[in-house]
């Protein structure tokens, strides 16, 4: 009896397999009416890409930090906007923190000054990370 059983299973188990698998899938349904164009959004982009020197670096007792100017972050954008921060590196952008190993490279943001800082979690210091071009993007608040 319990060799009828085994057989009856090896026998069952690859015929539910491949009846399961067969089922079709995704079946699309009809299409509907085209919806309506989105209105006009509250968030306003601007967009600023600079670079800072090497020697512009300031060196912080291990890590190097950069201050820049920035008229853009208004209250308006700190209490109610967005403020993306990319660095640029080879061709690509990536956007901040950005972490390689132990290495950082983040920002912080006050109203009209975005703060940036390089440095290493462990061990010593970095060398200054040199000319670095990044890119801004600012979400202003619609009013």
């Amino acid at each position: 009896m319990r060799n009828s059983t085994i057989k009856t299973l090896l026998f069952a188990i690859p015929f539910l397999l491949l009846s399961l698998g067969a089922c079709k899938k995704d079946v699309a349904g009809p299409k509907g009416d085209p919806g309506k164009d989105g209105g006009k959004g509250n968030l306003k982009k601007s967009e600023r890409t600079f670079t800072v020197q090497a020697s512009s670096w300031i060196n912080n007792f291990g890590f190097y930090t950069a201050n820049v100017y920035f008229p853009e972050i208004t209250n308006d954008v700190m209490s109610k906007g967005e403020v993306e921060v990319y660095m640029k590196i080879g061709t690509q952008w990536w956007n901040l923190p950005y972490l390689v190993g132990d290495i950082v490279m983040h920002q912080n943001i006050e109203f009209e000054t975005l703060h940036l800082e390089y440095s290493r979690i462990h061990g010593v210091p970095p060398s200054s990370p040199g000319a670095v071009t990044f890119r801004v993007v600012v979400y202003t608040p619609v009013n």
